[in-house]
């Protein structure tokens, strides 16, 4: 390539591409030249952390996990370590909704089965009938998928412990993580340990009591809540030391891709990158990390097979409703980070965290911080409210589950359109032909939660692995 740096081009600055920018810098240092476009005016993606006053508010994410090392590796490397939050331990619980009322979930639960039956068998959660179905799973033989196969979320919790189980608790709880419909929801793409508890233990209780007898500490009910961790100054902090670490006028913002090409002719960088207007940016390499549909549009013309695969990948809406309240005019509140609601309740609520007790700081002692969720691929609906219609139905349903009257004293909404990617059963081989069809580019990467994953950590692995694939590409030619 002569005395010119080679260039890697990044479309997309959420999460993933700050991420893959970061990267190039780290491994190849100046070496290669870095180039992060955003379509938008602000870079982050969903993450969108804001200080009001002594509030700290996340309109997005407000946690990742520990147990993928991606985002935690991450942040030890950008020198934030000491930033690192756990989750209050004594709050450590889930409420869900049961005929109408909040309940604790049975101690030692673990999204869709349990740990222990003890706890299980005394919870008002679930019926009778439906608490002795679900005991079904400690005689059942293994079942459904050969290894490599796929079954629905649905398909798998009646299979093994009953439709109540489904509807009252394993919906609301993984259906909800990733906003989607669990008739339709991979299993193995999203939740592949249970798959892998059933051909290993056969039973899901079985293994779930010998796991937590190695892991005392995870029997808390609902999601492995010791996993979970923040930042003190709330996960925009990690987009922000993300951007001072780009090189100077790497970032360009309110920048929109239209197309990437291969270049004509004699140029000597081979890639085309068009921005809305006109403009040109040219690559050695280009790491896509766009949503898919955006993804779709861009490829179509460089190759129209590719354009399909990524434009079949569906996605559904979400919002989160951040209210703030005086302590002093609520109710007695139950000590727990949040609650979940079942579809099958009909309400126009899908999750409830009470964000200031689940991060401690997030809001002085005299007041609340309640996040409510909305939205999603069985409740599509509600978005179509406005912004005071969406508050009023809010406020409505916290009134009957958590008898809160009074008026907040802040209300803020984020809205999140088509941001959640839908993986829907044989996920994982719509992936690889897609990505098959990507490797016959070279010099093109993707990356972004349409993929191997949904949460912060899946898309800071994806970002690095894409970034880390371009720079073997041309450092290694």
């Amino acid at each position: 390539m002569g005395t010119q740096r080679p260039r890697i081009v990044v479309i997309g600055a959420g999460i993933t591409g700050l991420a893959a920018a970061h990267r190039i810098g780290e491994k190849a240092g100046d070496a290669v030249e870095v180039r992060l476009l955003e379509a938008s005016d602000r870079v982050g993606g969903v993450i969108r952390t804001e200080r009001q006053g002594e509030l700290l508010l996340e309109g997005g994410p407000d946690s990742l996990v520990t147990d993928k090392p991606g985002a935690i590796n991450l942040i030890r490397r950008l020198g934030l370590e000491e930033e690192i939050q756990p989750t209050q331990e004594e709050f450590r619980r889930t409420l869900i909704v049961s005929n109408g009322r909040l309940h604790a979930m049975p101690d030692a639960f673990q999204l869709m089965a349990p740990a222990r039956l003890g706890p299980f068998l005394r919870s008002p959660v679930l019926s009778w009938r439906g608490r002795l179905t679900a005991l079904k799973d400690l005689v059942l033989p293994r079942g459904g998928p050969a290894p490599g196969g796929d079954e629905s979320l649905a398909s798998f919790v009646r299979r093994r412990l009953g439709s109540e189980v489904l509807d009252r608790i394993a919906q609301p709880m993984i259906g909800g993580i990733y906003t989607a419909d669990p008739e339709t929801l991979s299993l193995a793409s999203t939740m592949p340990r249970f798959l892998d508890m059933e051909r290993e233990h056969r039973s899901l209780v079985v293994a779930l009591a010998a796991r937590m007898r190695q892991a005392p500490n995870e029997g808390a009910s609902g999601p492995r809540y010791g996993i979970f961790v923040s930042l003190r100054g709330g996960i925009g902090a990690l987009v922000d030391r993300l951007v001072e670490r780009l090189p100077a006028d790497a970032l360009r913002t309110n920048a929109q891709v239209t197309g990437v090409t291969r270049a004509s002719g004699e140029r000597v960088r081979p890639w085309r990158v068009t921005l809305e207007g006109g403009d040109l940016e040219e690559a050695d390499a280009v790491v896509v990390a766009a949503p898919a549909p955006r993804a779709a549009a861009m490829l179509r013309n460089l190759d129209a097979a590719l354009g399909a695969k990524l434009g079949a990948i569906d996605y559904s809406s979400a919002a989160i409703v951040t209210l703030a309240y005086r302590r002093s005019e609520l109710p007695e509140l139950p000590k727990a980070f949040g609650f979940v609601v079942p579809h099958i309740e009909g309400r126009q609520i899908i999750a409830g965290s009470f964000s200031s007790i689940k991060y401690a700081g997030r809001a002085p002692d005299d007041q609340l911080l309640l996040r409510i969720f909305v939205g999603g691929a069985l409740q599509a609906s509600v978005l179509e409210n406005d912004d005071a219609g969406l508050a009023a139905i809010v406020r409505s349903e916290i009134g009957d589950l958590l008898g809160i009257r009074s008026e907040p004293s802040l209300t803020r909404i984020n809205r999140w359109p088509s941001s959640m990617p839908q993986y829907y059963v044989g996920h994982a081989g719509r992936i690889e032909a897609l990505q098959k069809q990507a490797a016959g580019h070279a010099g093109l990467a993707l990356a972004g939660n349409a993929y191997h994953g949904v949460g912060l950590a899946d898309c800071v692995r994806d970002g690095e692995q894409a970034s880390e694939q371009m720079l073997s590409y041309l450092l290694d030619q």
